[in-house]
């Protein structure tokens, strides 16, 4: 590590600027301009946003597109507030980011930030003196990552900034999170290939672990070797081409027929990096009721939480693989991969004799003219999971998306994030109506940095999936669910945003050609059906396999 001159006084900004340099950080997200920080030098990258939410969510974006921390920086203590929501969504999905908090000075002004983000975040420190700055910055970087990734919280007294070093800066060790190697003798590891060997109905399921552990060539190597079907959760789509001819599709409430079915029918569940969550199992009773089962997980406190398992394996999902790949070299598979291939993969098609314009003929047009490499920022609700099952992900790292707290506003401001973390590349963010309208003020920022964002809004004038649930389950009694939208073309065109408005299938075609053809921000209102629905969709309190594949009311 290197030292610090020890002749010329620093600023303490400056040892911030250098610590973050140090350890490789090229941006840096906040919400407002801090010339203490990032006038000196031009190695940081500094993106400056509006609300301390979207600061946080594109920090998460540039950590989800690139697999490093995302670093954000909160000027006050009463940003943190705003925060709160942001932390939260990157911590229980395992995202790694460092989020730097200045406390003001003034003791009876102070908020206790370590009791308000404990539980949502992996780890806090405290700088209280410059010598603490890059050790605490360094520990801070490599913990976010270590084990299940989550958020780090820094937080310190804005009177530090004002502080001379006069003396030789000396880094010292902190204590810090061990790895967790993957724990794994012999014996067990000799009952997980011959469970495996011998099963004759096994399926893979494959989480955001498998991403966040950068093993998909591991996998990909395993399912080649075993032909084992496989699904996907929301968070695992991208880890192995969803056009692989094993893949069946995602899981879960509004998962595939082939993937639901495999998984409920299957005497063996291979579950790689995954945490059982309620939208994955549906009643966990039914959940699989015939299979042996197999947890990979790196975070302990995961295994056997909602889901019992026969055989646990805590750790590192890529480490796991490359113990068990070579054991497979000369399998040859004797299971039911043939039969499962042939079910129905792909989920039912929007209806379209009640829309101009379906929701699935927009993806996939999307799709179509987009560049090969583009990547997807998704907000959440309906539009969500018409994404997730109509747009082919192929690689890691290419979708955005809100998972275990399913936040609303997400999506714009993750955008932004995935933007900077790949200069110049298409991004793309799906959203709603309602959704937009939770961030819509970064819109400015896209502007200011002509970002490379092509926002994508299916207006359907209301909190779709809210409406969805209350039309399917709960008799058509709507309440608190149609929204008003403001001229979003207009808006937009007044941050100097082109914008294009369709609502018939060959428009559509025409401006998102069009919106590709530009380098720079592009938005699109497409006016979709007002009560198309979300199929499959498990009912509340129902197995995977009671999904509704179609409006009942069509029947």
């Amino acid at each position: 590590m290197n030292q610090l001159s020890e002749t010329d006084p620093l600023s303490v900004a400056s040892l911030f600027i250098h610590s973050l340099e140090q350890e490789s950080v090229d941006t840096v997200f906040g919400s407002m301009f801090h010339s203490l920080f990032f006038n000196e030098r031009k190695k940081i990258n500094y993106i400056q946003l509006t609300h301390e939410q979207s600061v946080i969510h594109a920090a998460d974006g540039y950590a989800r597109a690139t697999g490093k921390p995302g670093v954000a920086f909160i000027t006050t203590e009463y940003g943190l507030t705003n925060a709160i929501t942001g932390i939260a969504t990157a911590q229980i999905d395992s995202i790694p980011l460092v989020v730097f908090i200045q406390k003001d000075s003034n003791k009876n002004r102070q908020l206790d930030v370590e009791s308000i983000t404990k539980s949502i975040s992996k780890y806090h420190y405290t700088i209280r003196k410059s010598a603490d700055i890059h050790t605490i910055t360094a520990q801070a970087i490599k913990n976010s990552l270590l084990n299940r990734p989550g958020v780090i919280i820094i937080e310190f007294d804005e009177s530090v900034l004002l502080r001379k070093s006069e003396q030789p800066v000396v880094y010292k060790l902190l204590s810090s999170l061990e790895r967790n190697h993957t724990k794994l003798s012999l014996k067990h590891l000799e009952k997980i290939i011959a469970a495996i060997k011998c099963a004759k109905k096994p399926v893979l399921i494959i989480g955001g672990g498998v991403i966040a552990g950068n093993a998909s060539n591991e996998l990909l190597y395993f399912i080649k070797k075993t032909k084992i079907p496989f699904t996907s959760t929301l968070m695992g789509l991208g880890a192995v081409n969803v056009k692989h001819p094993l893949h069946l599709g995602m899981l879960g409430m509004h998962g595939t027929f082939a993937a639901n079915r495999a998984v409920h029918r299957a005497d063996l569940l291979i579950c790689l990096g995954v945490r059982f969550s309620d939208r994955i199992t549906g009643k966990t009773r039914g959940f699989s009721p015939k299979s042996l089962k197999i947890h990979v997980e790196i975070d302990p406190s995961e295994v056997n939480k909602n889901i019992p398992v026969d055989y646990p394996v805590i750790g590192d999902v890529k480490d796991f693989l490359l113990k068990i790949n070579p054991e497979f070299d000369q399998y040859r598979p004797h299971h039911w991969y043939n039969e499962v291939i042939k079910w129905r993969k792909i989920s039912p098609q929007f209806n379209q004799s009640k829309s101009k314009l379906g929701p699935e003929r927009i993806i996939k047009l999307l799709h179509t003219h987009a560049e090969k490499n583009v990547i997807i920022a998704t907000d959440v609700g309906q539009h969500q999971m018409w994404t997730a099952l109509h747009f082919p992900f192929d690689k890691p790292r290419k979708l955005l998306t809100s998972g275990g707290f399913g936040t609303m506003g997400f999506g714009l401001p993750a955008a932004i994030g995935g933007a900077i973390s790949h200069p110049g590349q298409s991004v793309i963010c799906v959203t709603g109506d309602g959704s937009i309208q939770m961030q819509i003020q970064e819109l400015f920022h896209v502007a200011k940095y002509n970002l490379n964002i092509k926002i994508v809004i299916l207006r359907n004038g209301y909190l779709g999936m809210v409406r969805q649930w209350q039309q399917l389950f709960y008799n058509n009694k709507y309440s608190q669910v149609k929204i008003t939208s403001p001229d979003f073309v207009s808006f937009a065109n007044s941050l100097g945003v082109r914008a294009f408005q369709a609502s018939s299938e060959s428009d559509a075609d025409i401006f998102i050609k069009k919106a590709f053809q530009y380098d720079g921000p592009v938005l699109l209102d497409f006016l979709i059906e007002e009560e198309g629905n979300v199929f499959p969709i498990v009912p509340p309190g129902g197995n995977n396999t009671d999904a509704l594949q179609e409006d009942p009311s069509n029947t």
